[in-house]
């Protein structure tokens, strides 16, 4: 009886803050991520209700990240709650072991962990599969409406357009510089007298035809430049309607265990997927540290007051990001395995979280 009342009691306190908090930082991640968007989404004509698919398209890609973090603050709050009402020194002097009161912050941090899990898995790889191929048809449905002339143009990321006048619509145009930056390896710097736009019927590509001009190749520290003149140079601006291939994101979590040990990958490439494979189950792991965290920091800073109490909460979880962040660029620097650069976050947070439980021990219960 003692435990179901414990279950109901903070179920009571967590749930609602836990909901309230993911709507409040879902369209806080979304209105950034909508942002670096803006400028092809505005020159395609997008309609309101494409805005609003392609809201719900990018909303899954944050969630395995915003779990941990909502399950901290639902936690947080709802032991300052317990804790400024004395609701929590009440429970001790009955005797209620800290123990029985963490029961149902396993249950629901657990909870949070298997969702995780499941949209880190199948759920965020999905969303952003679709949300490439939606942002590939506003690209090309930007493009085919043609290029402005006099003003930098970036219809997707890695590829800037000015030309000096445009014709037709914007599809024929005079004086093109180009500035090609999407492959990581070159960086493509274009210069032509003319250029128009084309489209393959077979491909579905959309090409920029370009005459009379010359494409230089910058290296990434300035020592090495490359010139070739051209009379014709077709430059891709699409990809072809169907895909053969996955991006590493749009992967499920098998997928990516199988390609980190296929031994017909490379090296490199192995390493990246392993890491992009144990961040999907790390990261969804830490709902279950964050919330045994949470809940007796909810309770120490109970008197202190909500912000004291949540500052530290979320001091606690932007620690462990960045310790995330630090050990995936270790595994990339091959100075630390995949396995470990991104564990050794949560068994360093999983310590901190043992040591705040044993000294909440010490506070309860009260005896005769």
């Amino acid at each position: 009886m003692v435990n179901k009342l414990l279950f109901k009691l903070v179920a009571k306190e967590v749930i609602l803050p836990f909901f309230f908090s993911l709507g409040a930082m879902s369209l806080l991640f979304l209105t950034g991520k909508i942002f670096t968007h803006i400028e092809p989404l505005l020159a395609a004509g997008i309609t309101f209700k494409e805005f609003l698919w392609l809201n719900l398209l990018m909303l899954p890609i944050f969630l395995f990240v915003l779990i941990p973090i909502c399950t901290l603050l639902s936690m947080l709050i709802g032991f300052i709650r317990l804790s400024r009402d004395s609701e929590i020194i009440a429970l001790f002097s009955c005797g209620t072991n800290p123990r029985m009161l963490l029961s149902p912050v396993i249950f629901f941090s657990f909870l949070s962990f298997l969702v995780g899990i499941f949209v880190s898995a199948f759920i965020v790889p999905n969303a952003k599969l679709h949300t490439r191929h939606f942002m590939k048809n506003i690209t090309e449905k930007v493009l085919m409406k043609g290029i402005p002339e006099k003003r930098f143009f970036s219809p997707f990321k890695g590829l800037t357009f000015f030309v000096d006048k445009s014709t037709k619509n914007g599809r024929n145009f005079n004086g093109v510089f180009i500035n090609d930056s999407r492959k990581k390896e070159a960086n493509y710097t274009i210069l032509a007298k003319r250029g128009k736009l084309d489209t393959d019927q077979k491909t579905g590509k959309v090409a920029l035809k370009l005459f009379e001009g010359k494409l230089l190749n910058i290296n990434d520290d300035f020592t090495a430049l490359d010139s070739i003149d051209f009379k014709k140079y077709v430059l891709s601006l699409s990809t072809p309607k169907e895909e053969k291939y996955k991006r590493r994101g749009e992967m499920t979590t098998l997928e990516l265990f199988k390609k980190g040990h296929d031994p017909g990958v490379s090296k490199s490439a192995r390493k990246n997927y392993l890491i992009e494979f144990h961040k999907r189950l790390g990261i969804p792991f830490s709902s279950l540290i964050m919330g045994l965290l949470a809940a007796p920091l909810g309770i120490f800073f109970g008197r202190t007051g909500y912000s004291i109490g949540i500052c530290a909460g979320l001091s606690a979880f932007l620690g462990y990001y960045l310790t995330i962040i630090l050990g995936t660029i270790l595994a990339d620097e091959m100075i630390l395995s995949p396995f470990l650069g991104v564990w050794i976050p949560n068994v360093l947070f999983a310590l901190l979280t043992f040591a705040t439980i044993r000294r909440l021990e010490k506070r309860g219960p009260i005896l005769n």
